[in-house]
């Protein structure tokens, strides 16, 4: 703190009762105001010294010597950074070993008016950035605290949308899923890439290759995967199964070290159960399948990672047939209006949480709670596009 930082002066003799000229020009810098209490602390010196001048000049011989051990009144005070009582009465007598005087007691008396004025000539305390000696690293450390987003470009953002299926029922409404999010990605500054009706193996080749891509100058990046699935799985058009942790772990740094130490996002529409599908025009994104091996979700033990699934795991994910899924349109919503307010993603997540959690199927018998997960160190916040949302659309 300031008077830390005083106290260090004093201690290392930058300041003393006789020379204060460090301290008037440390506050001529942040409070001009506070050196009229050095100069009425000059002027009260000043009489203290011609006082004691002239009691030392009628003092007889003999008690003038007793001036050779320095009388408690003219010894260096002990520092005592203290914020002082404002009552007169208090002020007169002695406060732990400082007195009248000394520049323990200035000190006090100067932290006291800053406090009492609160206001940019009067508040030292709210100035002490221009002298703190840990200023530049407070300010790098600040700066840590949100993800860079000054590469050249914003990043890639991946997308895989499937429709038809060998043995598994269509998913319409995924088209308007995909054409939303390549438009709001777009919008945020993305190079969007839509890759239809991939296999399998389409998936992991598709991953493959976004994952051998220099990123060097690219913020982040994003995949989203808009398809039929099972517990922890995605699902190709043939009806085989990838695991999440499989789509994920091609984009952790020592898979993709381009990526390391940037934001990686994985938003995945796709059912997380086996339970049969319902009626249209609402569809649970997820296909009839004889038992197999269930995969356990869990995020791999490396940061900068997040996973926004659109529903907990052993559930469905809703999709209507004209107008997408419950939540892509959310996400994509909700992008739309928080990004330009300096929202960060997971709080975008968390309204898409609340949205998604109010909407109903079938008379109310049909509810989806998404279920985000992440590793992430610092506040991810998109910088603000140049151009409103509807205007990209035109």
């Amino acid at each position: 703190s300031f008077l830390d930082l005083l106290s260090y002066l004093e201690k290392m003799e930058t300041i003393t009762t006789d020379d204060l000229t460090a301290l008037e020009n440390a506050l001529s810098k942040v409070s001009p105001d506070s050196l009229k209490i050095i100069g009425r602390y000059k002027k009260e010196k000043a009489q203290q010294v011609e006082d004691q001048t002239h009691n030392t000049n009628i003092m007889s011989p003999t008690e003038s010597l007793e001036y050779e051990g320095e009388p408690e009144d003219l010894q260096k005070p002990p520092i005592s950074i203290q914020v002082m009582s404002q009552d007169p009465k208090e002020e007169e007598e002695p406060h732990n070993g400082t007195r009248k005087g000394s520049v323990g007691e200035l000190v006090q008396v100067i932290h006291g008016e800053a406090q009492k004025d609160d206001d940019h000539a009067g508040n030292i305390e709210n100035q002490v950035g221009m002298l703190s000696l840990n200023d530049e690293q407070t300010r790098k450390n600040l700066e840590t605290h949100i993800y860079a987003m000054n590469h050249k470009h914003r990043g890639y953002c991946l997308i895989v949308s499937n429709l038809l299926f060998v043995r598994s029922q269509p998913r319409p409404g995924t088209e308007k899923d995909a054409e939303d999010l390549k438009g709001v990605f777009t919008w945020l500054g993305f190079e969007v890439e839509t890759f239809k009706e991939q296999t399998a193996d389409d998936i992991l080749k598709c991953l493959e290759e976004f994952s051998k891509k220099d990123h060097s100058d690219r913020d982040c990046f994003t995949c989203c995967i808009l398809t039929h699935g099972e517990s922890g799985t995605v699902m190709g058009t043939d009806n085989v199964s990838v695991p999440i942790n499989d789509v994920i772990a091609r984009f952790i740094p020592t898979n993709c070290p381009t990526l390391a130490g940037k934001p990686k996002l994985f938003f995945i529409q796709a059912c997380q159960g086996k339970q049969p599908q319902t009626a249209c025009p609402i569809q649970p994104d997820a296909a009839i399948l004889v038992k197999k091996k269930k995969y356990a979700i869990s995020i791999p033990a490396d940061a900068d990672l997040l996973i926004g699934m659109s529903t907990v795991d052993g559930h469905f994910s809703y999709r209507h047939v004209k107008e997408g899924t419950w939540y892509i349109q959310a996400l994509c919503e909700n992008l739309v209006e928080m990004v330009p307010s300096g929202e960060d993603i997971l709080s975008i997540l968390t309204k898409v949480n609340r949205d998604v959690s109010r909407k109903e199927g079938q008379a109310g018998s049909l509810k989806q709670m998404p279920q985000p997960a992440y590793t992430l160190l610092k506040k991810l916040i998109f910088p603000v596009p140049c151009r409103p949302y509807n205007s990209i659309q035109d």
